[in-house]
């Protein structure tokens, strides 16, 4: 028996029975910790044959491994929303004590996710959201300068300042482009929106948005908390309009139901913002939202396919799959 350095010495094993040689390799590998490599020499095979060995042990019954502890909660949940949901990946963070905590904590990992998913020459949209807004602080640039391009997917001037824009501040870290629309979202008539789309610069970026690549959003919700109302974007009596017709939410101002399907409203065409059939064409679209008021906004979104990525924290995917 070789010891754990891997010296070349070969067990005695009866190579022309299989069976054998599956249960000795299974107990060097499993039992004394050897590697697959040391394993093949010890029993004087190819890694490759080792590999196929330690399959079929598995497959056979001959190894059974025993987790003796359950899998975090925040894995389990990941795992959940995969199967349930029409989603590419979750990321699931244990919910903090206070709800800025957690927006904090969502912020860092959007920001991670961010840096993750970037790749020369591609297009990140943004859009203007409480949630998305929290990767500011967290935001760091990579050893290695990308090349890419932000874009501003809806008018970003609210007042004199957007507290919750993040757009500038990506391209301000990465040292690339900004491409924005600094225009209101909602304008006062359509012959305003028409007019502000004569401009070259803003046809150009708005055209630009529509081929991004990857787009962070947040969810925005149909309750008395909406940040459109607290903003004065909406009355609160257009906001009980949109719920006698069925909108849960909204992804860059364009309200969807409960199956994630475009509510038509009357404000529709004085928007600055993407079209609905835009939204739907970007290719990988992350979700950062949080909260039990943004559960029914979240399920419209993912049974209707507007999320490929959601960060969230665990209450709310729990929530999420409670109401599946």
């Amino acid at each position: 028996m070789p010891d754990h350095a891997g010296k070349n010495t070969t067990t005695l094993v009866d190579h022309d029975n299989p069976s054998e040689l599956m249960v000795a390799a299974a107990w060097l590998y499993y039992h004394d910790g050897l590697t697959q490599e040391q394993v093949a020499r010890a029993l004087g095979i190819s890694r490759v044959r080792v590999t196929r060995l330690l399959q079929r042990a598995r497959r056979e019954g001959i190894v059974q491994i025993k987790i003796t502890r359950p899998l975090p909660i925040q894995y389990h949940l990941e795992r959940e929303l995969r199967r349930v949901f029409p989603l590419e990946r979750a990321i699931v963070l244990r919910t903090r004590r206070t709800h800025e905590e957690t927006l904090d904590a969502l912020g860092q990992a959007g920001a991670e996710y961010l840096q993750h998913v970037i790749f020369p020459g591609c297009r990140l949209g943004l859009g203007w959201s409480t949630t998305v807004s929290r990767m500011g602080p967290y935001l760091t640039p990579p050893s290695t300068h990308i090349p890419f391009t932000v874009h501003e997917l809806a008018g970003s001037m609210v007042g004199q300042t957007n507290p919750y824009s993040i757009s500038w501040r990506v391209a301000e870290i990465f040292q690339v482009p900004l491409e924005p629309l600094p225009v209101p979202i909602l304008v006062e008539s359509e012959a305003a929106r028409e007019a502000v789309l004569q401009e070259p610069r803003i046809r150009q970026a708005l055209d630009h948005a529509r081929q991004c690549d990857i787009a962070f959003v947040g969810i925005g919700s149909t309750d008395e908390g909406s940040t459109l109302v607290r903003l004065g974007l909406l009355t609160q009596a257009q906001m009980n309009l949109l719920r006698e017709r069925g909108a849960v939410g909204d992804m860059l101002m364009r309200y969807f139901d409960q199956e994630g399907r475009q509510v038509q409203l009357p404000w529709d065409n004085r928007l600055i913002t993407l079209e609905w059939e835009d939204i739907k064409r970007i290719p990988q679209k992350v979700i950062m939202a949080v909260g039990r008021n943004k559960v029914p906004a979240l399920l419209g979104a993912l049974r209707g396919g507007l999320c490929h990525t959601l960060i969230t924290d665990s209450e709310t995917a729990e929530n999420l799959l409670a109401h599946a």
